[in-house]
């Protein structure tokens, strides 16, 4: 104590630091005290020398002696010191010579050893021996002998270590357990392999594995450490019983076939990696070298395991994969591995929706039950009635396909998923009608190689798949271009033999036949078996066998410059798509124009529900109003007069609507006679305003028809209206009074697709506004024709009335049959010319059109669809008919109204009675006072005011202008159409706003707007 307290005074004292510390040195002696049996420094142990004793050695050595270094702590006489041997056991040994010299050389020097004579453990044949001494390897590699005092806990062995541990666990109040390494390290490799051992077991409740002895642990290691291992490998264990159990519930409940990839995916990863660890962990010889083993594993599986979590909120397939799309995205920032694997995951599990996609775009057969209009549909294809509901409410239900986009993945865009649907609809269109089309045979196609639809991760994959879409393409579009040859010109082995029982059948053979056919299959029979084809490698087992216990962290130079994820869906999907669509587009088209007459059908379109017949509106307007034909009405005891026949509605006809036989009867052979064919030239193109009421064009003409060979069954029927519309119908001065005529019209079915029922309801809508405007077109010249015969035709009022309504009228007609019709439909028709000419050519991905600049692009038939429908739009906003323009449309019927009522009073003479409370806010007297020329020409005036003031206003703002312009419009492929662009542009530059050129027709001089 004093010699610490003079260290501690002396503070210039250089302290010793190859001084053991205190808690080594306490350490030591704990372990001492507690098992003096292993005590380390045995250097004070005696031990005898000889195998032989004497008694003076015995006694030598048992009496205490200084020279003799024994442990700190234990005495000569403890547990240590030699036992008495008794003297009967002595082995008796002669005393020869050299012994008795000895002993006189020592008592004649003094010194007596006082040893008996008797002494067995005394040796005479040799002298003292050296002193023992306690030897290590370390004193080994040190020749000089001198010790090194251990500094370090570490260094001191793993008793040491263990002992320091027990003593702080002590302190909390446990005692942890030491096992030997072998049996530790071979639970916890049962444990990272899923299954249970001693020291862990399976808890059902928890759906967890515990360890049954919470306070064992091997030498050497710290608690800590152990708790670290144990729990990697427990996270192990637990992943690998997760996800089997979700392939389990998989397999054994009815699921999709995109978690049952999933499920089949997962399990080949569970079993490689637990046959990769097994392999390995059993030359494991250590903990830490064992833990190694197990975190690139538990990584692996913690991934997959979140993976699965994340996927089971998922319950359709397109949830599944547009969730996995995600997780793969999310991947990129993970380890290198589990990216690729995470990749690799993605690529299987999409497999059953990449092979329906395949199936339904032509690429390969369809196994198992197709799909078809009989079926109801299959992922994102579904099939319904589609019911087809004319204006007179006759429904016609049939299947067809839709695409349901809910079950469209979100990975892929709108654009490619319509582009698959209309590819595979115009497939089996060419199926169902054109079976002996090249397409309609997947033999075909099989032979020229179609490539796989698949994930593409890097850019060497989509420049290779691109090389090999392009071959196919050119392949496919020469083999359909020389037409469909023979199963044998394919040149490709047939995938089953002919039944053996064909083979052998002998009825109408010779016997020498029969003969030749038994031994050619005994030759067959006598061949050996086939090896069998050994399975294509699993993708994800090969990569986690060569990258599993490599280094992973590290980005490759593939990685670096691989696209990003929101590209990938549309480099791997995109190429194949668009070829196979390009081909089975053009296909389509092309018989469109050829087989089934789609020129046909759309020129008698133009010429019948956009009048752009001459012939037939001038035969049409005299059927309806001229006044001077016979009628068709039937009356008693009146027999029908055998001249041209009409319904005399400009005539002042008192009742109204006519009957059923009487409309049949005045429109007979109306569309029959006047009906061109688009090859024949004639004089039906007379400009519609330019019909006079002098004459009515026969029907005479080489290429005439009769009614049942027009196309579609075009003929008159009677419109299904409302009560209130029939209430209104009812009266002849009436603008509505011909609301109840219209054009039937039945599209062929294999031109549904493109004159769908609601491209017929637009005709519709504009032919029934034409029917108004051709009756306002007769009403006017009438008026100013009949107006010499009355008295005061010489008043201001009469004379405006009569010439501004003519003149209103012919400036609309002229506007809404050039600027509203013919253009549009001039563009319209330039853009199929284009389309037609560009299916006439060879095909050739690098060839260009003669006129356009689309490079051989081929338009679908839904494309050619919305074509016309924009077309019509285009018509229809032009013509003041779109819904927006309908505050603007009422007020042009109510100045048709006020001419109507013009006609009227002057076919009256101009002194008929007009109630007021009959015309709304229109009226300017009491009820009971007479309407006059003057106060028609008011109304008509500022109403014609008004309508000018509005126009104005739509041409400055430009919201008369079609909506569906071509600059918004875009392919189904998602590219835009620069054709349309070019000549709308052209069109737009020439004529400019359509509103614009109406105003200036109706108010060049600025009449109306001078007045206002």
């Amino acid at each position: 104590m004093a010699n610490d307290d003079a260290r501690m005074a002396d503070l210039f004292t250089i302290p010793d630091f190859s001084q053991p510390s205190d808690s080594l040195n306490q350490a030591l002696l704990d372990l001492h005290k507690r098992n003096p049996l292993f005590a380390l420094d045995v250097s004070h142990i005696s031990t005898p020398h000889s195998l032989l004793p004497n008694v003076d050695s015995v006694t030598k050595l048992q009496g205490p002696d200084p020279h003799v270094l024994l442990p700190e702590g234990i005495s000569p006489d403890g547990f240590f010191r030699l036992p008495d041997i008794p003297k009967d056991l002595v082995v008796q040994q002669p005393r020869s010579d050299d012994t008795k010299q000895s002993e006189k050389t020592s008592t004649d020097t003094g010194q007596n050893l006082a040893v008996p004579e008797d002494d067995v453990w005394l040796l005479s044949d040799h002298g003292l021996v050296k002193r023992p001494a306690y030897m290590t390897w370390e004193k080994f590699t040190q020749p000089d002998g001198r010790d090194h005092t251990t500094v370090f806990i570490t260094e001191a062995g793993p008793s040491v270590f263990d002992a320091l541990e027990a003593q702080n666990q002590i302190q909390q109040g446990t005692e942890p357990a030491i096992l030997a390494d072998s049996i530790y390290c071979a639970c916890l490799l049962n444990l990272a392999l899923g299954r249970g051992s001693v020291l862990f077991s399976w808890d059902d409740e928890n759906k967890a594995f515990t360890k049954t002895a919470p306070h064992v642990k091997t030498s050497g290691v710290s608690v800590q450490l152990m708790q670290s291992i144990d729990k990697l490998c427990l996270g192990c264990a637990n992943a690998i019983r997760y996800l089997q159990r979700f392939v389990q519930r998989t397999f054994s409940n009815p699921s999709t076939p995109t978690r049952v990839a999933l499920a089949g995916v997962i399990d080949r990863l569970v079993v490689t990696v637990l046959s990769e660890l097994g392999a390995r962990g059993r030359l494991a010889r250590s903990i830490l070298q064992l833990s190694s083993l197990v975190r690139p594993v538990q990584l692996m599986l913690a991934s997959f395991q979140g993976l699965v979590e994340a996927l089971l909120q998922q319950r359709s397939e397109e949830g599944i994969l547009s969730r996995l799309f995600q997780e793969v995205q999310t991947s990129d920032y993970k380890d290198s591995l589990v990216r690729e694997a995470v990749a690799e995951v993605l690529r299987l599990t999409s497999r059953p929706w990449t092979d329906f996609v395949e199936e339904w775009i032509g690429l390969k057969p369809e196994h198992g039950t197709p799909v078809s209009k009989a079926g109801t549909g299959k992922a994102f294809i579904k099939v319904a009635d589609r019911l087809w509901i004319d204006d007179v409410g006759f429904e016609l239900e049939g299947p067809d396909y839709f695409l349901d986009e809910d079950k469209i993945p979100s990975f892929l865009g709108a654009d490619v998923a319509q582009t698959i649907f209309e590819t595979g609809r115009n497939l089996r269109f060419l199926r169902e009608h054109h079976p002996e089309n090249p397409l309609s045979r997947q033999d075909l196609i099989d032979s020229v190689g179609p490539p796989k639809l698949e994930w593409q991760f890097d850019w060497d994959s989509i420049q290779n798949l691109e090389r090999r879409v392009n071959r196919y393409r050119d392949a496919l579009s020469l083999a359909v271009e020389r037409g469909a040859p023979t199963k044998a010109s394919f040149g490709t082995p047939s995938t089953s033999e002919e039944p053996a029982g064909r083979q052998l059948e002998f009825f109408g053979r010779s016997d020498e036949q029969i003969a030749q056919t038994i031994l050619a299959s005994m030759d067959r029979l006598d061949q050996p078996l086939q090896p069998p084809t050994s399975p294509a490698p699993d993708p994800v087992a090969t990569l986690l066998r060569a990258r599993l216990y490599k280094d992973t962290t590290a980005r490759t130079e593939n990685d670096s410059f691989s696209p990003h994820w929101s590209l990938v869906p549309l480099l791997s999907f995109g190429p194949i798509i668009t070829a196979q669509s390009a081909v089975v587009h053009r296909e389509c088209m092309r018989l469109l124009f050829s087989a089934h007459g789609l020129r046909i059908h759309l020129d008698l379109l133009k010429q019948c529900y956009l009048m752009g017949n001459g012939l037939l509106c001038s035969r049409l307007s005299h059927a309806l109003f001229d006044a001077d034909l016979e009628t068709a009405e039937r009356k008693a005891g009146v027999a029908l007069a055998g001249g041209v026949m009409g319904l005399r509605l400009g005539g002042g006809r008192e009742n109204w609507p006519p009957a059923s036989s009487e409309l049949r009867l005045a429109l007979m052979g109306v569309l029959s006679d006047s009906y061109r064919h688009p090859g024949t030239r004639g004089p039906q193109h007379i400009p519609p305003h330019s019909i006079t009421t002098t004459s009515s064009a026969p029907a005479a003409s080489a290429s005439r028809i009769s009614d049942s060979d027009l196309p579609g069954e075009l003929s008159f029927a009677v419109r299904d209206l409302a009560p209130e519309e029939i209430d209104r119908c009812m009266d002849p001065d009436a603008l509505e009074a011909l609301d109840f005529l219209r054009l039937s019209y039945k599209p062929p079915v294999t031109l549904r697709t493109v004159i769908s029922p609601i491209v017929l309801a637009k005709y519709d809508r504009i032919f029934g506004f034409l029917l108004r405007l051709l009756r306002m077109l007769y009403i006017v010249d009438q008026q100013f024709f009949r107006g010499s015969m009355l008295e005061d035709n010489s008043t201001a009022a009469f004379i405006r009335f009569r010439i501004e309504s003519r003149h209103f009228v012919n400036q609309l007609a002229g506007y809404v049959f050039g600027m509203g019709i013919t253009t549009p439909w001039a563009v319209f028709e330039n853009w199929l010319d284009n389309v037609e000419a560009d299916l006439g050519g060879t095909y050739s991905r690098n060839s260009s059109s003669k006129g356009g600049k689309r490079g051989g692009h081929i338009f679908s038939p839904d494309r050619l669809q919305k074509r016309q429908e924009e077309v019509l739009d285009e018509i229809m906003s032009a013509l003041l008919l779109r819904k927006r323009q309908g505050p603007v449309l009422r007020l042009l019927e109510d100045i048709f109204g006020v001419i109507l009522r013009f006609s009227k009073l002057l076919r009256r003479g101009g002194i008929g009675p007009t109630r007021s409370s009959t015309e709304g806010k229109d009226a300017v007297h009491q009820d009971g006072e007479r309407e006059t020329f003057q106060d028609l020409y008011g109304i008509f005036r500022k109403k014609v005011e008004l309508f000018v003031a509005v126009c104005k206003g739509l041409a400055e703002k430009k919201a008369g202008s079609s909506t569906t312009g071509a600059e918004k419009t875009k392919t189904s492929s998602g590219v835009r159409d620069e054709d349309d662009w070019d000549q709308r542009r052209g069109r737009d530059e020439l004529a400019g706003n359509p509103i614009e050129a109406l105003v200036l027709a109706l108010d060049m001089g600025g009449y109306y707007a001078k007045k206002s």
